[in-house]
């Protein structure tokens, strides 16, 4: 990684060639939230720098897509690696950041997002752990049966939707998604863009702070970035079509063996019940092996956090932010310089 000031830090730009190390070190995380996957990771370096280094057995990842620099996850423990190594961790991480935002933002922005609750269990049992904890938007886990059926009184809304495309639309089918698709997919995701951001151009900042305009550029983006890699990603994907035209397109992966994610639903917003039918389909033709289906958070956003809810989840899994105290900050990044040429093992 370097900035106009020379070399900073030795961190390695995330690549393609990095999946096999990375997906490992995810794969061993128990019940890990959405955010905890290569795929997850690679799409957002579409609008996002990302970077990564190995520091004391740990996998650590880096941000510096908003004028600063953050660990975009918690330092993830290769194996092996103890309550020292993660103290270790912690101390060389902070060093970096402050470094970076010292010169470019300010070190108060240091900070490390995307905790999920054994993660943080680890880091506080670290020695001279020392830093405060704020929620984040949190994961939202459905049933995956009751998203194949819609069944049941609360869903009684999202069944009727689904029911009313079925009978508008009689000429629909899905096919699963490929490259070939992705013109057409683009042109949707664009349509899509321009209508939200009409609908909900009052919208407040997010709770996590960035505005929702800035959000959807970088999903957009993100989607993007989906499209040109889904192959080499490992995804599985959907296309909703009505004659000849495109209506939605979806993009999903096993998180676990229990547990699936979509990281990508887009629907034209002029076909009622297209989100409906499409989630629905996509649960049943893709991952109805599965117990559970993860659809991500809903990033702080009011219209998305009611989207979510109304389907139902039958549990959430909390994610934190984690900064340090103010006292903490004042003390000066130089108190510990010592700090090794990175272990590139991919790419």
């Amino acid at each position: 990684m370097h900035d106009n000031d020379g070399p900073l830090s030795g961190l390695v730009p995330l690549r393609l060639s990095d999946r096999p190390l990375i997906h490992d070190i995810f794969s061993q995380q128990a019940d890990p939230i959405s955010d905890y996957s290569f795929a997850c990771t690679f799409i957002w370096s579409a609008s996002l720098k990302i970077y990564w280094k190995q520091i004391h057995r740990h996998l650590c990842i880096f941000a510096n897509g908003t004028g600063d620099l953050t660990l975009l996850s918690p330092p993830l423990p290769e194996p092996g690696a103890d309550a020292d190594d993660m103290g270790r961790c912690l101390r060389e991480c902070f060093i970096l950041m402050d470094r970076y935002n010292d010169r470019h933002s300010d070190r108060a922005r240091s900070r490390i997002e995307y905790v999920s609750e054994p993660l943080l269990a680890r880091m506080r049992a670290a020695p001279g752990f020392d830093l405060d904890v704020a929620p984040m938007s949190a994961d939202y886990i459905y049933d995956m049966a009751r998203m194949v059926d819609l069944a049941g009184g609360p869903l009684q809304s999202k069944r009727s939707a689904r029911a009313r495309f079925i009978r508008r639309f009689p000429d629909h089918r899905t096919e699963p998604l490929r490259p070939a698709h992705r013109q057409a997919c683009v042109s949707l995701l664009l349509r899509w863009q321009k209508r939200v951001e009409e609908k909900f151009a009052a919208e407040p900042p997010s709770a996590e702070s960035t505005s929702p305009g800035v959000l959807r550029r970088r999903e957009v983006a993100a989607c993007e970035f989906a499209l040109d890699h889904m192959e080499a990603l490992g995804l599985k994907g959907l296309a909703l079509w009505v004659g000849s035209e495109l209506v939605g397109f979806t993009l999903g992966e096993a998180l676990t063996p229990r547990q699936a994610s979509v990281l990508i639903e887009k629907t034209h917003p002029d076909f009622v019940g297209a989100p409906q039918y499409l989630f629905s389909e996509f649960c049943r033709q893709c991952w109805a092996d599965l117990p559970e289906c993860n659809a991500g958070d809903d990033c702080g956003m009011p219209s998305l956090q009611f989207t979510k809810e109304t389907y139902r989840p039958i549990r959430r899994i909390q994610k934190y932010c984690l900064t340090r105290p103010v006292r903490a900050i004042l003390v000066p990044a130089s108190f510990a310089v010592n700090i090794p040429a990175p272990q590139v093992l991919c790419g």
